[in-house]
């Protein structure tokens, strides 16, 4: 058999380091990020696994995502972390999306947009990330207008560190004291304050203090930590493998170059293996000299620079065979390469390798073994 470029995506992985996260963090109860098509994993079958898994809210970026998911079938909460305008609210609020509010023109939008539907929202507090949230000098006047407001119905209040991945806690640990207080604020003056979540991946390992009532985790869902700078304590399976095969053999002298560019010649004669695999799956141009791949267990370096369709292999005088089958990353019958050490090795995080590989790239779903019907190529 000739092995084809795939994504396999164990669900019985995922499954695992759900159970493992949600045990670490009780009595909070985890919310699964599934945005960006589930960091590359299929969105879809990840939300439906989860959802079986006990998870009772899901979270993604954008609209478009949370519809998809809801066209699925999944019935399940969904919280959307990005701003609805309001040619998207009606629809939001008809489907019982769960809308994050920055400030308060987003509390006049619902309004107008609700009709006689309640709205589930989410309060997005600006603790120091920068990006979007209420901010501390404008909570008084906003929580003031949401207890006036007839639609919303105040389910949930969170944040986002910036910084919980590294060694240096030191500004998490100020943002941390920023939502504290205004939860404490907001507890002096009568008001109830719900679901209240800021811990991530990163503050799941290392600020237990930040746990609340429920944390969102994303990255370590899929089997990776999210830096070396956190604790490794909670034990993860990756749940993408990737693979491909070997197409082509191409026995070169010494002093050939290969690919574009000329970047890397021949020092003795060796055998090239043409993979077929490239930057438009999502194996980074910028991954060229400085990553390897594993074939019947033996690393072999990628050389030359990887183009848009095929990467090349120096294979030596290894026993490889064209079919053969070629892990990039994930846990392998024969070893495993960790997606950390292939994202540090182009000076990036694991997130940014699994949400590029490509559409073109068919993803097939497997549990403890058992083939599960794969998504269209």
């Amino acid at each position: 058999m000739f092995a084809r470029t795939l994504a396999t995506i164990h669900l019985d992985h995922l499954r695992a380091n759900y159970r493992q996260i949600q045990q670490h963090i009780q009595p909070a109860r985890l919310i699964p990020v599934v945005k960006a098509d589930a960091y590359g994993h299929g969105a879809v079958a990840v939300s439906r696994c989860l959802v079986e898994a006990g998870a009772h809210l899901l979270a993604v970026a954008q609209f478009q995502e949370a519809m998809t998911l809801r066209d699925s079938g999944i019935q399940a909460p969904i919280l959307i972390f990005g701003r609805l305008f309001p040619d998207e609210l009606p629809a939001a609020i008809r489907a019982g999306f769960r809308i994050s509010l920055f400030c308060r023109e987003d509390l006049g939008w619902v309004e107008e947009a609700a009709g006689d539907q309640p709205a589930h929202v989410h309060v997005k507090v600006e603790t120091g990330m920068g990006r979007v949230g209420v901010l501390p000098t404008e909570s008084a006047a906003f929580f003031d207008d949401l207890k006036r407001s007839r639609r919303c119905v105040w389910e949930g209040m969170y944040s986002h560190f910036a910084t919980a991945d590294e060694t240096d806690k030191t500004y998490a640990r100020e943002q941390l004291v920023r939502f504290q207080s205004l939860i404490q604020r907001l507890r002096d003056n009568g008001r109830r304050v719900p679901l209240i979540h800021m811990a991530n991946s990163g503050a799941i390992l290392d600020l237990p203090e930040s746990r609340f009532d429920a944390c969102r985790c994303g990255i370590m869902l899929y089997g990776h930590y999210p830096s070396r700078q956190t604790q490794w304590s909670i034990p993860l399976k990756q749940v993408m493998r990737l693979t491909t095969g070997v197409a082509h053999l191409r026995r070169l002298p010494a002093g050939h170059s290969v690919s574009y560019g000329r970047r890397w010649r021949s020092e003795r004669e060796t055998t090239i293996a043409v993979l077929p695999i490239g930057y438009a799956d999502g194996l980074r141009r910028h991954l060229t000299g400085r990553m390897q791949v594993l074939i019947h267990g033996q690393r072999y370096p990628v050389v030359g620079t990887i183009t848009m369709d095929q990467t090349m292999v120096d294979v030596g005088d290894g026993p490889v065979q064209v079919g053969d089958e070629v892990l990039i990353w994930g846990d392998g019958r024969d070893g495993a390469i960790q997606v950390l050490d292939v994202a540090e090795a182009m000076g990036t995080i694991p997130y940014e390798l699994t949400c590029g590989i490509s559409a073109r790239v068919r993803r097939v779903y497997v549990d403890a073994g058992d083939d599960r019907r794969p998504t269209a190529p």
